[in-house]
């Protein structure tokens, strides 16, 4: 990624606030994603858990609504538990 300079002439605090919080956001997110990738993969994304139990996105949103198959937000991403997924390919 490249810096760029950024200037700002006229910003409102809660704009900078807003643009502060963007940024942390997606810091913490390629954190959160780097040690999932360094680390024995513990979550998995809505795309690999409708594969693995062969059920749509629909289907886990109603499993997530009715305590299910809870999921996890990290940022705006949502992922689930290695564990709850292993558990309900089980049962």
């Amino acid at each position: 990624m490249q810096n760029k300079p950024v200037q700002f002439f006229q910003i409102t605090l809660e704009d900078l606030g807003k643009f502060i919080e963007e940024k942390v956001t997606k810091a913490v997110e390629r954190i959160a994603l780097t040690k999932m990738s360094n680390d024995e993969k513990t979550l998995y994304t809505r795309d690999e858990v409708s594969k693995l139990l062969n059920v749509s996105f629909t289907t886990l949103f109603h499993w997530n609504n009715q305590s299910i198959l809870k999921a996890k937000k990290i940022g705006k991403r949502v992922y689930y538990s290695k564990n709850d997924v292993l558990d309900r390919l089980n049962s």
